[in-house]
């Protein structure tokens, strides 16, 4: 017997050359391009609808035909490292601004702290230190002046700057630099030296994110896989996850390293990490979680095809006044090749878990990947913080959610 569903396909291919065109070239089409009377869509920039229809009644999507249910519903959940998974962005952050402070052009030894300290952090997270020197190099050479390596070689920096430089490692576990030089300790290579100062840092002061290990336990218990894909080298991700507490969730082969696994480093927003990740849970990428905190990441997991990207902005890194702006910029998307950006962005790192099973009801039930396309009321109401929805971009409700867009086909 013809459902209720095809029928309207085949009436809708007669008479709108919408519904006649290859995108919308099957009935299971249709459930992903009219939306239920119940349901939000959640499809990502240009290629859904967005926010709450009109209230009714209507059932989920049809089950799948899989007879095997729990290999239909197979996800992974891939988790960014620093800023996501454990609250060392501050930590690692601080050690790169304070390694670079002297180089830069100008410098104002008063100023060095706050609000310069704070935007720069905020501009070159998820950077990998390479990248930060490099961008600081341009600068110079546009200037007119020698790079990072030439002036710190012919101890060229400021004093006054130094001086500031020194009380602030002090203050954060680390040598001055006046000491290192003096004990002819100085490495040749910024970025070696970095590495290790970082690594020394974390292994005091790296925390969990809020809510993190309660997460884990979580997916733990709903037999969901999860591993962490992320631009940071080994062994400063090892040490972090030790110092936070978290050796348990993540053995050895839990971690991938966009700058340790591959020769030559792959830096995100490549996504070969999170390709490595899900190949490793033997999961299809478009089956797949990735939850990240910054723009490349973001970037890394839609070059992937990864099926649902969480934004998230819960961290210490991130100001409070900052989080809505970081929200925005998490979805635009500007470091994917197709432009695909988060396509939702949390607070609280508990609200992942209802989108998570969500997800997967999604692909036991014959959904694909990437953009998996229907995300119900329960959903969401399931949700305890603020979040921001993709192509959501109103102001917060007093509960702090966010209100989303009247379902309008976008592109």
């Amino acid at each position: 017997m013809m459902t209720t569903t095809l029928r309207l396909w085949l009436a809708l291919r007669l008479v709108s050359p919408v519904f006649s065109s290859p995108r919308v070239s099957s009935a299971h089409t249709l459930l992903r391009l009219v939306p239920s009377t119940r349901s939000r869509s959640f499809a990502g920039n240009g290629l859904g609808f967005f926010g709450r229809n009109p209230k009714g009644s209507s059932s989920r999507p049809p089950a799948s035909t899989c007879r095997d249910v729990s290999a239909c519903g197979k996800i992974a959940v891939l988790f960014d490292f620093d800023g996501t998974i454990g609250d060392t962005e501050v930590c690692a952050m601080e050690v790169c601004y304070w390694e670079l402070a002297p180089y830069f052009i100008d410098a104002d030894p008063q100023a060095l702290e706050g609000p310069m300290k704070a935007d720069w952090i905020r501009e070159n997270c998820g950077k990998p230190f390479g990248e930060m020197i490099d961008a600081l190099d341009e600068k110079r050479k546009v200037a007119g002046l020698s790079s990072v390596a030439e002036m710190r070689k012919n101890k060229e920096e400021d004093p006054k700057v130094m001086d500031v430089v020194d009380s602030v490692r002090q203050k954060i576990g680390l040598k001055p630099i006046s000491e290192i030089r003096a004990a002819g300790e100085e490495m040749a290579d910024l970025w070696d030296q970095s590495r290790g100062e970082i690594e020394q840092a974390l292994a005091v002061l790296a925390r969990p994110c809020k809510n993190v290990p309660e997460v884990l336990e979580e997916l733990t218990e709903e037999n969901i896989p999860f591993s962490i894909a992320t631009t940071s080298p080994k062994p400063r991700v090892p040490i972090s996850v030790d110092t936070s507490g978290l050796r348990g969730f993540f053995p050895p082969n839990k971690i991938h390293s966009g700058e340790s696994d591959f020769d030559p480093p792959r830096f995100k927003p490549d996504p070969s990490v999170y390709l490595k990740a899900a190949e490793a849970e033997g999961v299809n990428p478009a089956n797949c979680v990735a939850v990240e905190d910054s723009a490349s990441g973001v970037g890394s997991a839609a070059n992937a095809g990864i099926g649902m990207i969480i934004g998230y902005v819960g961290a210490s890194h991130i100001p409070h006044s900052d989080k809505d702006e970081h929200g925005r910029m998490l979805i635009d998307g500007k470091k994917s090749d197709d432009l695909r950006g988060a396509d939702v962005v949390l607070w609280n790192m508990r609200d992942a878990i209802p989108l998570i099973n969500a997800f997967r009801e999604r692909i036991r039930t014959g959904e694909e990947g990437p953009h998996v396309g229907m995300f119900f009321d329960e959903d969401f109401n399931k949700i305890e913080s603020k979040y921001m929805l993709n192509g959501s971009m109103k102001k917060p409700r007093l509960s702090e959610k966010w209100d989303p867009l009247p379902a309008t086909y976008v592109g």
